[in-house]
């Protein structure tokens, strides 16, 4: 059985994840938990998956600014995404076409499923840890 390349577990890890939870959700509470399930998986990738691509091309233009712009940009996710959070709430808390519940669940599966898959990426990624010497003989100090 051939394994997969390093970082090739996430494209299909997380989609696979999300389509059961839309499955569920669809089967235990109907339309509000496939709304609630498309919501919280759409949550999970944007807030995922926008830091390389917002930060990429950042860093590259000024490797400098790299740690500002991370703190800067992970506390701007975490404000918009509590907002978020309470908009939601509010609309399922009135009964509408989102469940609470399906949203939570959703948001917490699509998360350990991102998060496990890019530690398996990382962990089975070929990256050398230190640079090789240039001669495999050890040179003598001198005794001068």
């Amino acid at each position: 059985m051939e394994f997969l390349t390093p970082r090739r577990t996430l494209p299909w890890v997380v989609p696979a994840v999300w389509a059961v939870c839309l499955l569920l959700g669809t089967v235990v509470v109907g339309p509000p938990g496939l709304a609630g399930a498309l919501v919280g998986g759409v949550v999970v990738v944007v807030f995922f998956a926008s830091t390389p691509a917002i930060l990429g091309p950042a860093v590259t233009a000024d490797p400098r600014m790299s740690l500002v712009l991370a703190v800067v940009f992970f506390v701007t996710k975490v404000v918009a995404l509590f907002a978020l959070f309470l908009v939601l709430r509010r609309a399922a808390d009135g009964g509408g076409a989102l469940d609470a519940e399906t949203v939570s669940l959703t948001v917490v599966a699509t998360t350990l499923a991102w998060l496990g898959a890019r530690l398996w990426d990382t962990l089975h990624e070929r990256a050398p840890l230190y640079d090789l010497p240039e001669s495999d003989v050890d040179e003598e100090p001198s005794g001068d």
